[in-house]
C-alpha cells in the first residue's frame, strides 16, 4: 500500500513537472495565433520577432505597427522611438499549473507585457517621463480557460518647451472567457497647459460587456463617459471659453432568438456645452437600428474593407450590391429619438424614423447603387420637430445674418437690426406657407415620405419619386 501511495505521488510530481512544458507549448501557439489575427487587420501589422520557450518560463517579443503613416511620431521626445506607429512589446510568461511570476498563481499561465526596453528609444522615453514603464498589462489564465487581466499606465508630467502635459494615469481591468469580454477602464485627467491657455479632459470612464462574435458583430452593452472638457484662453482670463460637462455615450446590441437579426440602441447625452456666450443644455440623441441582417452586415463590412483598399469605385459598387440587397430584404429601420436640447433654456425636440419599403425592392440582382433616386424610393420617412417660439426666432435671426453676410460698410448694429427685421418676415412667410404650424407656445412641423410621395404637415408636396 505504501509502495502504491509512493508511486501515485511520484506520478503526480512527474505530471506537475511535465505540465509546464506542455502549457508553454500551448502558450506559444496561442500567442502566434493571436498575433497572426492582429496582423490580418487592415489598420495594424504585428510580428513575433522572438519566442524563447523554457520549461517553467518563456519570453517573447512582438512588434506592433500601426498602418496609418500620417500620425505624427514622438521622435523628439523619445529620442527616435516612433511610438505613434511602432510599439515593440516584451512579454514574460510563467507556465502552470502553478505559475510563479510576480507572485504565485494557481492556473494554466500568468503573463506580464510591457514596452520592450531593449528597443531603441523606449528607455529614453521612460526616463523623460519619469515612469518605471510606459504601461503594463498583466494576465492570468484559469484552469477553466478564462483570462483575468488588469493594466495600468503610470502618471507623469512632461515639460514641452514652455508648456506642460500632465497625465494622471490610466487603469484597466476585466475578464475574457468564451468570447465574452467584460472590462472597465478609467483615466483621471489629461491636461495641457501653456502660456497661451489650458486644455483639460477629466474623468474618462469606459466599460464593455460584449460577446466578440466577429470583428463586426459584438452583442452586449458598452459605455463611455467624460466628466468635463474645458479650454481656457489666457488672453481672455481664467473663465473657460469652451466647456462641456458629463458627455455620455452608450450602446446596447442584441440579437433575435435565431441569431440572424441584430438590433442596436445607441444614446448620446451631454449635460451642458458652452462656447463663449452660447450654451446648450440637456442635449440627447438616441439612435435605434432594427432588423439588421447579421450575415449581410458581416459580409458587407468585410467586402467594403477589402474593396476599399483597391481604390476602384466600380469594383466596390459591384462587390457591395448583393450584400446590400440581402440586408434590405430583412426590412431594416433607423430611428433617431429623442433629438433634444435647450438653447438659452429654450427647448428643441425632434424625431426621425426611416423604414425600408420592401414592397418597392427591385427584382433580385437588379439593385443599382449608383441610382440615388431608386435608393430613395426604397425608404419611408417620418420626421417631426417642435421648437419654442423664442428659439425659432433665434434660429431665424441666425439664418438672416447668414444671408446678409458681412459688409464692412454697414455698422454691426445696423446689420443686427436688419437681420431681426428679416427674421420676423421669414417666420411669417413659413407659417403662411404651412411649413410651420403654431402649437401653443411653440411651432411644429411634420414631414412624411411614403411610396415616393411627400407630405408636409398633412399637405401633399408637388414633387416625389
Amino acid at each position: 500500500m505504501n509502495k502504491l501511495a509512493l508511486s501515485a505521488v511520484a506520478l503526480l510530481v512527474l505530471a506537475l513537472l511535465a505540465l509546464p512544458r506542455f502549457v508553454g507549448s500551448l502558450t506559444e501557439a496561442r500567442v502566434r495565433e493571436r498575433v497572426a489575427a492582429i496582423d490580418a487587420s487592415p489598420t495594424t501589422a504585428a510580428q513575433v520577432t522572438s519566442f524563447d520557450r523554457g520549461w517553467f518560463r518563456s519570453t517573447a517579443r512582438i512588434e506592433l505597427r500601426f498602418v496609418p503613416d500620417n500620425v505624427a511620431g514622438l521622435a523628439d521626445v523619445a529620442g527616435g522611438f516612433d511610438a505613434a506607429r511602432t510599439l515593440p512589446v516584451a512579454l514574460d510568461f510563467a507556465h502552470g499549473p502553478i505559475a510563479v511570476l510576480d507572485g504565485v498563481h494557481f492556473g494554466w499561465s500568468k503573463m506580464i507585457a510591457r514596452p520592450d526596453t531593449m528597443a531603441p528609444g523606449v528607455t529614453e522615453l521612460q526616463q523623460t517621463l519619469g515612469v518605471p514603464y510606459l504601461f503594463e498589462f498583466r494576465g492570468r489564465t484559469s484552469y477553466a480557460g478564462a483570462l483575468d487581466f488588469d493594466a495600468d499606465a503610470p502618471p507623469f508630467e512632461l515639460p514641452i518647451e514652455e508648456a506642460v502635459l500632465t497625465f494622471s494615469g490610466a487603469m484597466l481591468d476585466g475578464t475574457f472567457a468564451a468570447r465574452q469580454l467584460d472590462a472597465k477602464a478609467q483615466i483621471g485627467a489629461v491636461q495641457f497647459t501653456s502660456p497661451t491657455g489650458t486644455f483639460a479632459v477629466r474623468g474618462v470612464y469606459a466599460s464593455a460587456d460584449n460577446e466578440l462574435r466577429s470583428d463586426y458583430v459584438m452583442p452586449g452593452v458598452a459605455s463611455f463617459t467624460i466628466e468635463s472638457i474645458s479650454v481656457i484662453d489666457a488672453a481672455q482670463g481664467a473663465t473657460p471659453v469652451f466647456d462641456a460637462a458629463n458627455l455620455k455615450a452608450s450602446s446596447d446590441v442584441s440579437l433575435d432568438p435565431s441569431g440572424e437579426l441584430l438590433e442596436m440602441r445607441v444614446a448620446y447625452d451631454v449635460d451642458s456645452v458652452r462656447l463663449q456666450e452660447n450654451e446648450i443644455t440637456g442635449a440627447a440623441i438616441g439612435l435605434t437600428l432594427r432588423n439588421i441582417d447579421v450575415a449581410a452586415l458581416e459580409a458587407y463590412s468585410a467586402t467594403a474593407t477589402d474593396a476599399a483598399s483597391n481604390g476602384d469605385p466600380a469594383q466596390l459598387m459591384a462587390a457591395l450590391g448583393p450584400h446590400l440587397e440581402r440586408a434590405l430584404k430583412a426590412g431594416p429601420s433607423m430611428t433617431l429619438d429623442p433629438i433634444r436640447f435647450r438653447y438659452d433654456d429654450e427647448p428643441f425636440e425632434g424625431r426621425i424614423e426611416i423604414t425600408t419599403n420592401t414592397a418597392r425592392l427591385p427584382p433580385a440582382g437588379t439593385l443599382a447603387l449608383d441610382n440615388p433616386l431608386l435608393m430613395l424610393g426604397l425608404v419611408n420617412t417620418d420626421a417631426n420637430v417642435r421648437v419654442s417660439k423664442p428659439l425659432a426666432a433665434t434660429f431665424a435671426v441666425l439664418a438672416a445674418r447668414q444671408q446678409l453676410g458681412s459688409d464692412d460698410s454697414i455698422p454691426q448694429d445696423q446689420l443686427d437690426y436688419m437681420a431681426e427685421a428679416q427674421s420676423g418676415l421669414m417666420l411669417t412667410m413659413m407659417i403662411g406657407q404651412g411649413v410651420l404650424v403654431e402649437d401653443g407656445d411653440g411651432y411644429r412641423t411634420e414631414l412624411q415620405f411614403r411610396d415616393g410621395a411627400m407630405t408636409l404637415n398633412g399637405n401633399p408636396l408637388p414633387f416625389g419619386l
